[in-house]
């Protein structure tokens, strides 16, 4: 099978003169030629004078007659209202007046601030301490408690590569299957917020 060679037409931007050669630009050139080969490479047999050939002229009464117009009654039928009155009354029947009630994890969301899972306590086993979030959305922690009991807070993707965030307390944010490790001589307060 042959490969075709699809140029789209130059961008405006493309001036159709070479400024250098004063020829016609390369990109026009190819799209000219592109039309060319797909109009038959000057071997189709319709003639130039063919495509400048229109339609015969009609007079206004032939084109009339070639527009069809279907006949149907316009005025309106007393079972027709009434079938529309029926569709229309099953629609509003079909309202809600009363807004759906709420299910228990949304009511629970409601309360958390607008987020189905709320804030939940992290014990921490000895230091170093690893968490990841197994979860499948993401996890702000938050490590606080007394200056000077965390010696090293590092971020990891994969549990084998960290990195040091910086700083010993704060907000570390986990996408799902992140890591943080804390080092510490007293235990801070650790907890995750879902998001």
């Amino acid at each position: 099978m042959a490969l075709i060679n699809v140029t789209n037409i130059p961008s405006d931007r493309v001036p159709f003169i070479d400024e250098r050669t004063g020829l016609m630009s390369r990109a026009w050139y190819r799209f000219f030629f592109q039309l060319f080969n797909l109009t038959g490479s000057g071997t189709n047999p319709i003639s130039l004078s063919d495509l400048q050939v229109g339609p015969p002229p009609l007079t206004l009464e032939e084109a009339s007659a070639a527009i069809v117009i279907p006949d149907f009654d316009t005025t309106p039928s007393q079972n027709g209202l009434l079938a529309d009155v029926d569709v229309l009354q099953s629609e509003i029947n079909g309202i809600q007046s009363a807004p759906p009630p709420f299910t228990i994890d949304e009511i629970t969301s409601i309360i958390n601030g607008g987020y189905l899972n709320p804030p939940f306590g992290i014990t921490l086993t000895g230091s170093p301490f690893t968490y990841q979030n197994t979860a499948t959305y993401t996890v702000d922690v938050l490590v606080g408690g007394s200056i000077g009991g965390v010696t090293n807070l590092e971020f990891s993707r994969n549990g084998s590569t960290w990195f040091g965030t910086g700083s010993f307390y704060g907000q570390i944010t986990l996408s799902p299957n992140d890591y943080i490790r804390i080092t510490y001589t007293s235990a801070p307060t650790v907890t995750g917020i879902p998001r």
